[in-house]
């Protein structure tokens, strides 16, 4: 069973990604509500994929991904960054720190679940 980490302030952002990767077979939900709380399940549970947001309070995603790299768990973790269109510094730094992809937001679904196919490794559900 692979274990996707949402960390978004959003629930609404939370629900988009986690409906659409649910095409994914064998694969369970984590949410977080910010870089903290995020940091707090990688550290405590395993975790195959996290998907972020660049801003959230507490922690952020760029925040996040530095923190991440720094737990044994997490060097090797597949990172996927949401920005918005202006935030391209932020994505910049972010990918950076050791995030492997990014999106902008809105959210396309079939790229969401193209880059989590591809970074879990896993095959491509059917359409």
């Amino acid at each position: 069973m692979k274990v996707v980490l949402i960390a978004d302030d959003s629930r609404t952002t939370q629900l988009l990604v986690r409906t659409t990767l649910q095409r994914l077979p064998d694969t369970s939900f984590l949410s977080a509500d910010n870089g903290l709380e995020a940091l707090q399940v990688l550290g405590s549970q395993h975790v195959d994929l996290l998907v972020t947001d660049i801003n959230m309070p507490e922690l952020d995603g760029v925040g996040l991904v530095r923190e991440a790299r720094k737990l044994r768990s997490a060097q090797e973790l597949p990172i996927l960054l949401i920005t918005a269109k202006g935030e391209e510094l932020a994505r910049d730094e972010g990918l950076a720190a050791g995030a492997d992809a990014y999106l902008l937001k809105p959210l396309s679904g079939r790229e969401l679940l193209s880059h989590a196919t591809r970074l879990l490794k896993a095959p491509l559900p059917p359409s």
